[in-house]
């Protein structure tokens, strides 16, 4: 074979090879591009989810829906405690819809809130009415100058989908 006619060859395998990389890498890309269009309400519905999460896990709506007349401040202790895990429980599975950092966020914020409910808990005679602990719970928590925990995964929850969009 002559020089020309190896050079036609290495041109054609060269053009060919492009044009065969080229073909995946649209496939890939039209591939992905399927793979979001149904993953993206998914995705949005887990973030949906996770806002609703840390709403209901404000201490102002957490105490109005757990506190019922004649409890005392130990068993709304307990039975805040309870709501918060079967909250979060129930709405664990969203986590792998959203990224690691505002799953961070949104579980640093039911513990803190946890802790934040025992230290105040534990500063408070169990016999007395829970009306009292619930109050004191709201005006500790809107004490805090900075942002609470739940804000700031709130926050941070809404930057994400404003950059997924």
């Amino acid at each position: 074979m002559s020089a020309s006619g190896i050079l036609v060859l290495i041109m054609a395998y060269v053009l060919l090879d492009r044009f065969f990389r080229n073909a995946e890498r649209k496939r890939y890309f039209e591939m992905k591009k399927e793979a979001a269009k149904a993953l993206n309400p998914i995705r949005l519905t887990a973030y949906e989810r996770l806002a609703l999460l840390l709403e209901r896990l404000n201490p102002e709506s957490l105490i109005v829906r757990t506190q019922t007349p004649g409890m005392s401040a130990q068993m709304l202790h307990l039975a805040l405690i309870t709501t918060i895990r079967e909250e979060f429980d129930h709405n664990v599975t969203q986590q792998i819809y959203v990224s690691n950092d505002v799953w961070l966020m949104v579980r640093g914020a039911k513990e803190n809130l946890l802790q934040f409910i025992n230290t105040i808990a534990s500063q408070m005679p169990d016999n007395v009415p829970a009306i009292e602990l619930g109050k004191v719970i709201i005006e500790k928590y809107n004490e805090t100058e900075s942002a609470t925990p739940i804000q700031a995964a709130l926050e941070g929850l809404k930057q994400e989908v404003r950059g997924f969009q």
